[in-house]
C-alpha cells in the first residue's frame, strides 16, 4: 500500500482494520506524523502562529 497520498492509504486501512497488521497501521501513523510536522514547521516559517490573547485571572475582590 505504498502508492497513493498519505490521507487515502489512512483511509483505506481505517476501512479494513482487521486486515492489517498492526506494525503497518503504524507506520503509516508515524509517517502521517512526520508529514503533518514538516507541515507545521513550514507554516510557521511563513505564517507565525497567532497570539491569542490571555484574559486577565480574576482577582479575589472579583470573588474570584
Amino acid at each position: 500500500m505504498s502508492s497513493g497520498n498519505i490521507v487515502e492509504r489512512l483511509r483505506a486501512m481505517a476501512a479494513n482494520l482487521d486486515q492489517f497488521p498492526r506494525d503497518k497501521v503504524e507506520d503509516e501513523l508515524s509517517e502521517a506524523a512526520d508529514v503533518i510536522e514538516r507541515l507545521r514547521a513550514e507554516l510557521d516559517k511563513y505564517l507565525p502562529p497567532v497570539e491569542t490573547p490571555v484574559p486577565p485571572a480574576p482577582s479575589p475582590a472579583d470573588g474570584g
